[in-house]
């Protein structure tokens, strides 16, 4: 009988140590995400400029440039997300203004590209849309 009542005790115990880890962890994880979302969106930037110069054969100029006009957007994205997650947009808007950063981040592109490297950049482009909208779907129904 001791040994039931000291099991049951220890069981307690441990589950109430794995919660206050838990919610330690949650409250970390909303610090470093805004102390790093700046840099995330550098570093991505970067690995976009450098995927589209490798696929593209951009010069220097072309890269910065293109490396520039990604974080512009995903700075424009971020600020979107905030506005959605404060809700001070309704959802037309939300679309509204993410189709707008859309057009605006390719009319950039096409500044930067010439002809050529524009129609397989918009092909490449395309192709990662649709795969990421199909997994962003995929993921929505498992839920």
């Amino acid at each position: 009988m001791k040994r039931i009542v000291l099991l049951f005790v220890a069981f307690i115990t441990i589950g109430a140590f794995a919660q206050e880890v838990k919610q330690d962890k949650k409250g970390q994880h909303h610090e470093d995400h805004s102390i790093s979302s700046h840099i995330d969106a550098e570093a991505h930037a970067m690995m976009y400029a450098d995927k589209v110069t490798t696929r593209l054969n951009l010069n220097l100029e072309q890269k910065d440039k293109i490396q520039e006009a990604q974080m512009q957007r995903l700075l424009q994205e971020k600020e979107m997300m905030s506005e959605m997650m404060a809700e001070t947009s309704g959802q037309s808007d939300i679309e509204s203004r993410e189709m707008e950063i859309e057009e605006d981040f390719k009319a950039e592109i096409k500044k930067i590209l010439n002809p050529s490297q524009y129609k397989k950049w918009e092909e490449m482009h395309d192709r990662e849309m649709k795969t990421h909208y199909k997994n962003a779907y995929e993921s929505e129904d498992q839920n």
